[in-house]
């Protein structure tokens, strides 16, 4: 069953309520320290480095429509985004923090970390330490995290399906009409004010509320009854004028802007053709894709609670597994999901997680068993340990496989056929080469494989001895609450690793899967460039003409977002005399007005999943590393003119 305050013992509350230091007006217990600490690394790991990479088309598109409303001097047309809230928190970052590519991303990130402490709401409702631990793996969640960091609105979408329904049932429980309204507030916002897939999860909620009460069995408890009490007290009609008037507001930027209601009617229409066209490169169920690949603890410990809560599990936590499974019929059936849409899914799963966490650490055993304080969380640590041991061992058999082993051979079976085969020396003196696939191996290479697989199947075997050594001391229930709390503490490890590459070192490579079509650092080459030219030309920065073939809502235009004097063009030819020429680069090069001098810049880089092969595995996994690297798949020509660049003639 669902926890609720008044079942949990008074021990419990104390532990959490207590020790807290008293002043006037303050009241700091440790729970708040707990969620300071958690804001914190929320913060970090959301804002560090936020402008570093470049925009891709996606976040520049959005980025630019609120730009150019608000600074008229911003180069090419006007386009209204799909998402009326971002565009109003746009245009306020735009108007007060310059148009940085942090200004950009800047709201989004916000939104990351109030979505890591919006858990808190709920504490009077599941008590302190479910929402706590749901704050930490929020905050930690690569998921949401690379969410915040790419400009996406389904951050917003996640964090008011957090708030909506907490604000419905403080309703039920008060009956004040505040709370109501603005939980109807909230799911007009998901629905037409935040994105175009916002309806996706507030239908998945609904789906939750409806799953959750059709398999409740107690007969003694009747949810139509409260329901259509609920339903005849709520507050309709101030509801709905509440509801609009946010609309209205938010998307005419508090009326400032009439022609920003076409912002919603984007949404709406945004919204119908994701059901069709899937975004360029996005593999099929894109969203559990990138669950899969980011959050690999929580979706399997999530699955495993889920089916718990189907079972034996209260109201909310059967709403929570009515909310996945309409989460995951989504990922897979909605083609316009993005990798931030892997929300859908990691949030309730990450939720029933909490609860099971929260299980684990509070359930006292039985009368047979004696388990001594402490006893489940050595366990973890230990297997936690050996965990990390057998990663280390994968990453180091991963590494021989991958660089060590000659290219040509590709059969895992004859690989696997060969280490069977015998022992191998691994003495680097020796020199013994046998043939695998008719391939030429070193004996070391094959005995450093061999002792890495080893190792791999000798660690695990000892974490299931350690369960059973456990559950023969301790019970069985204490053996799963260690090796379940060691296991997901290692893949929540192996998580944040692969999120931290993703997010810091590798943002523009399409190996790490989160962007379809990312920009390389070959763009800040170019703004470099324009600078520099600029400062020769006219002696400022930003002044240089340019003219540009490329979409004026696009990465590049996005770079170009300083420069007044581009003009975006459909083609270039003799006519063009500008001192800087933007263009794809074709062959032939096209003929200008003038001697010019060009360079060529790799924009994107191309990469898929078919080219993975077994060898790459589980360097992939690990650092987004893989034998085939991406190839330039977008290649655009800065032409600088001749007196411009500072050459008389151009060989």
């Amino acid at each position: 069953m669902a926890m609720m305050a008044d079942e949990v013992p008074m021990a419990e509350r104390e532990r959490w309520d207590g020790g807290a230091v008293s002043a006037p007006g303050v009241r700091v217990t440790p729970e708040v320290l707990l969620y300071a600490l958690l804001a914190v690394i929320a913060i970090a790991l959301r804002f560090a480095a936020l402008g570093d990479a470049p925009l891709n088309d996606d976040e520049a598109r959005r980025a630019l429509g609120a730009l150019r409303m608000v600074n008229g001097s911003v180069p090419g047309e006007t386009h209204v985004p799909d998402s009326p809230l971002t565009l109003a928190l746009h245009a306020l970052t735009f108007t007060f923090g310059g148009m940085s590519d942090a200004a950009a991303r800047f709201p989004s990130a916000l939104g990351g970390v109030l979505l890591a402490l919006a858990p808190a709401l709920w504490r009077r409702y599941l008590n302190p330490l479910p929402p706590l631990i749901l704050s930490f793996l929020l905050a930690i969640s690569p998921v949401a995290w690379l969410a915040s960091r790419t400009l996406s609105p389904a951050v917003w979408t996640a964090l008011l399906a957090i708030v909506g329904p907490w604000l419905a049932l403080r309703f039920v429980e008060t009956r004040r009409a505040p709370y109501a309204v603005a939980a109807t507030v909230a799911a007009a916002a998901m629905a037409l004010l935040v994105e175009p897939a916002g309806i996706v999860m507030l239908l998945a909620l609904a789906f939750g509320v409806a799953f959750a009460w059709l398999t409740e069995d107690d007969p003694e408890t009747d949810i139509g009854a409260g329901v259509r009490g609920v339903l005849h007290d709520w507050p309709w009609a101030a509801s709905a004028a509440a509801a609009v008037t946010v609309a209205l507001a938010l998307g005419t930027l508090l009326f400032f802007l009439p022609s920003g209601l076409t912002a919603i009617g984007n949404v709406v229409q945004g919204a119908i053709s994701g059901l069709t066209r899937r975004p360029d490169g996005a593999t099929v169920a894109f969203p559990l894709v990138i669950a899969l690949r980011y959050e690999l603890g929580i979706v399997l410990f999530g699955l495993l609670a889920a089916v718990r809560a189907v079972r034996e599990g209260g109201f909310f936590e059967r709403a929570l597994a009515g909310w996945l499974l309409a989460g995951i019929v989504a990922g897979l059936a909605y083609a316009g999901a993005t990798a931030a849409h892997a929300l859908w899914v990691t949030l309730p799963l990450a939720t029933l997680v909490a609860l099971a966490i929260t299980r684990w650490l509070t359930e006292r055993p039985g009368v047979v068993w004696h388990v001594p304080r402490g006893g489940v969380a050595l366990h973890a640590v230990i297997t936690f340990a050996l965990w990390c041991a057998v990663g280390l061992s994968l990453v180091l058999m991963g590494k021989q496989i991958l660089v060590d082993l000659p290219a040509g051979v590709t059969r895992l079976d004859a690989l696997v056929e060969q280490i069977f085969d015998g022992v191998y020396s691994r003495r680097s003196n020796s020199a013994e080469i046998v043939e695998v696939q008719g391939v030429q191996v070193l004996t070391t290479v094959l005995g450093f494989i061999q002792l890495r697989a080893l190792l791999t199947v000798l660690l695990t075997l000892l974490v299931g001895i350690l369960y059973f050594l456990i559950g023969s001391l301790w019970g069985a229930r204490t053996a799963w609450q260690g090796v379940a709390l060691g296991t997901l503490s290692a893949l929540l490890l192996f998580g944040v690793g692969s999120g931290g590459h993703a997010a810091l070192l590798a943002p523009g490579d399409p190996r790490v899967l989160w962007h379809t079509d990312p920009v390389t650092d070959d763009v800040r080459e170019l703004e470099d460039t324009l600078v520099t030219m600029s400062l020769r030309a006219t002696g400022t920065p930003h002044l240089i003409d340019i003219i540009a073939r490329a979409p004026d809502d696009g990465a590049l235009a996005w770079a170009l977002r300083r420069y007044p004097n581009t003009i975006f063009v459909g083609g270039v030819g003799p006519e063009v005399r500008s001192a800087v020429v933007i263009a794809p680069q074709i062959e032939p090069e096209p003929v200008l007005g003038a001697d010019y001098v060009g360079k060529d810049l790799v924009i994107r880089r191309a990469w898929s999943l078919d080219t993975l092969s077994w060898r790459d595995m589980i360097m992939w996994l690990y650092r987004g590393a893989s034998r085939i690297a991406p190839v330039p798949s977008d290649t655009v020509m800065i032409w600088v003119r001749s007196d411009v660049y500072g050459v008389q003639n151009v060989p």
